[in-house]
């Protein structure tokens, strides 16, 4: 057992070193999934070549192959079929179809688990109850056999015998669906992330109409930089239309900054936010500077 452990282990790391090596050569799923197939394929010739070469001692051995091992492969490899079949249907991404479609495809996933609680319950608890009618090939009835109420797949009859018990390939579905249901999980984050779905986190302003055109006043006072479209200072209208788009405030859509002057009182804003847009300023100033690459002690030149 000892051997066959070691020689699975490291067939396993190899291939997982390489998969993770197409992945950064390959942005782009569909590529990934199509680069990633052939890789996957040659570790399966592999790993039937060594048990052809190595009948197993023990049932157990033939159990823990096609339980924990195979699956694993064999799992990666349909991983990335679905993965490419995923990608070869899938609308333009980041859009509102895309969603939508993301969507249906883990609702697929989820539909696929339900069919299969039984036997997904069996793999999540890692249960041996049944192992020697799931894990061993030339069982000769797979139906009868089957305590379990699964979907039946033609591979479970039609599969290289000395290679499949069957069930080796649903377990190994079992664990392609968990990793295709956590890449459609990201896909859709970033198709959610990428759109206008979030909105942006914008800071409350909780002062009244005069604390607000105190604002506009005091960044006015200490200086900022000019309007990058035109090249001149802004005005207070533009200001605060900029600042209003910048936080949420309780002035409604339609007010505008000669109105707000109309409507306000007297402001009671703490001197303390003058010194913070001072030092707001002078952050400014910093970045302003140019840094002489040249200079060993990193002293700033004088503007």
């Amino acid at each position: 057992m000892e051997e066959l452990k070691s020689f699975c282990q490291d067939l396993i790391n190899r291939m997982d070193g390489e998969l993770f090596n197409i992945r950064l050569e390959h942005p782009k799923s569909d590529q990934w999934a199509q680069a990633s197939v052939p890789c996957i394929d040659f570790y399966l010739d592999e790993l039937k070549s060594f048990i052809l070469q190595h009948p197993f001692k023990k049932r157990s051995e033939e159990i823990y192959l096609f339980k924990y091992v195979k699956p694993v492969v064999m799992g990666r490899l349909i991983f990335m079929c679905e993965v490419y079949n995923t990608e070869v249907f899938r609308p333009a991404h980041h859009t509102p179809e895309d969603k939508e479609y993301l969507i249906d495809e883990v609702d697929e996933i989820e539909d696929f688990f339900r069919r299969n609680d039984h036997l997904y319950d069996y793999y999540k608890q890692d249960l041996d109850t049944l192992d020697t009618k799931y894990f061993v090939r030339n069982v000769e009835d797979r139906f009868a056999k089957r305590d379990l109420a699964i979907d039946i797949d033609p591979v479970f009859f039609y599969s290289d015998r000395s290679f499949s018990t069957g069930f080796d390939y649903a377990f190994a579905k079992i664990r392609a669906m968990e990793l295709l249901k956590d890449h459609i999980d990201n896909e859709f984050e970033a198709s959610v992330i990428s759109g206008n779905d979030v909105p942006k986190t914008k800071l409350t302003f909780t002062g009244s109409p005069a604390d607000f055109l105190e604002v506009v006043q005091m960044i006015k006072q200490v200086g900022m930089p000019p309007n990058p479209e035109t090249g001149l200072p802004y005005s207070d209208e533009e200001l605060f239309e900029k600042l209003k788009g910048g936080l949420e405030t309780p002035f409604s859509d339609g007010i505008d900054f000669n109105t707000l002057k109309l409507i306000s009182g007297n402001s009671d804003l703490p001197e303390k936010m003058l010194d913070a847009l001072d030092k707001l300023h002078d952050k400014w100033d910093e970045e302003d500077r140019d840094i002489d690459y040249d200079n060993p002690d990193g002293d700033k030149p004088e503007k």
